[in-house]
C-alpha cells in the first residue's frame, strides 16, 4: 500500500492552461544544483582598457574576506558587482516543478517610486516553486527504488511521491518533489519558467500543501498524520513479510 492507493494515479493530476501558472500547476525551471560550500567565480579584465573580455578563476567560497572586502582593480562592465559582493557560480539544471504559491502584493503607485529609486527588486512579482527530481530507471542517475518505495509511503517529511501518468500529458513521468529545494522564480519570463500543461488535481494539491506544512513546521493535520501512520504500518509490515 502506498499513496497511490489513496489518491489513484488516474485521479492525480488534471489539465491546466500553461500560461496559467496558479498553485499546483507543473512548470519547467531552472534549478541550481546546491553545494555545500558555495562557489566563486572570481573576474578580472584581461586587460585594462578592456571591460568585456575577462579571466576568471573558480574556486571554493572559503576564504576570511570573501563577501567583506572587494579584491577586484577595476570593475568589469555589465557584471554590476558592488563592494562586499561576489560572483557565484553553480550548475542547474531545467526541471518540471510545481508552483506553490504565486500571489505577490504589488501597488503600483510605490512600484513606481521604487522604479526611479533603482529599487524594483523590492517590488517584484515572484512565485514559489518546488522543483521535481527524477527517479532512477535500471543503472544511473535518479532517486533509487528502494528510497522511491519509501517516499510513496511518506516516511519523509521533505519529498512527496508524484506517479506517472502520461495519458494525463507526457511529461509527467514518475517523480519525487523536493520541498528542501523550493526556490523563488522572479517573473515570468520564459527563460525562468514555462508551464507544463498540467496539474495536481485538487485532492492531490490538498495532501501537497498539508506535507509541505508539515515538512516546515512539523505540525500536521489529522488527515495526514493518519495516512501516514497508515502507510508507515503497511510499509512495515511488508518489509518484515519480504525478510
Amino acid at each position: 500500500m502506498s499513496i497511490t492507493h489513496y489518491i489513484r494515479p488516474q485521479e492525480y493530476y488534471v489539465p491546466a492552461d500553461p500560461k496559467r501558472l496558479a498553485p499546483g500547476d507543473f512548470c519547467w525551471i531552472v534549478t541550481p544544483h546546491i553545494d555545500p560550500i558555495p562557489r566563486i567565480l572570481e573576474v578580472e579584465r584581461s586587460q585594462p582598457e578592456e571591460h568585456e573580455s575577462v579571466e576568471f578563476v573558480l574556486r571554493n567560497a572559503n576564504r576570511k574576506d570573501d563577501f567583506r572586502v572587494s579584491n577586484r582593480n577595476l570593475p568589469v562592465k555589465y557584471l554590476e558587482l558592488r563592494s562586499h559582493e561576489e560572483l557565484l557560480c553553480q550548475r542547474a539544471k531545467r526541471r518540471r516543478g510545481i508552483v506553490v504559491a504565486s500571489n505577490t502584493e504589488v501597488d503600483s503607485e510605490l512600484h513606481r517610486l521604487l522604479l526611479q529609486k533603482g529599487k524594483k527588486h523590492l517590488h517584484e512579482r515572484y512565485r514559489f516553486v518546488v522543483p521535481c527530481y527524477s527517479t532512477q530507471e535500471g543503472y544511473g542517475a535518479g532517486v533509487p527504488p528502494e528510497m522511491t518505495r519509501r517516499v510513496e509511503c511518506l516516511l519523509y517529511r521533505q519529498y512527496f511521491y508524484c506517479p506517472p501518468n502520461f495519458k494525463a500529458h507526457a511529461d509527467l513521468k514518475e517523480a519525487i518533489a523536493r520541498f528542501d529545494r523550493i526556490q523563488v522564480v522572479v517573473e515570468s519570463d520564459t527563460a525562468a519558467i514555462t508551464g507544463v500543461g498540467a496539474a495536481l488535481s485538487e485532492d492531490a494539491f490538498a495532501l501537497f500543501q498539508s506535507a509541505l506544512i508539515y515538512c516546515l513546521t512539523g505540525e500536521q493535520d489529522s488527515d495526514l498524520k493518519e495516512l501516514r501512520d497508515l502507510l508507515r504500518e503497511t510499509y512495515s509490515a511488508s518489509v518484515a513479510t519480504e525478510t
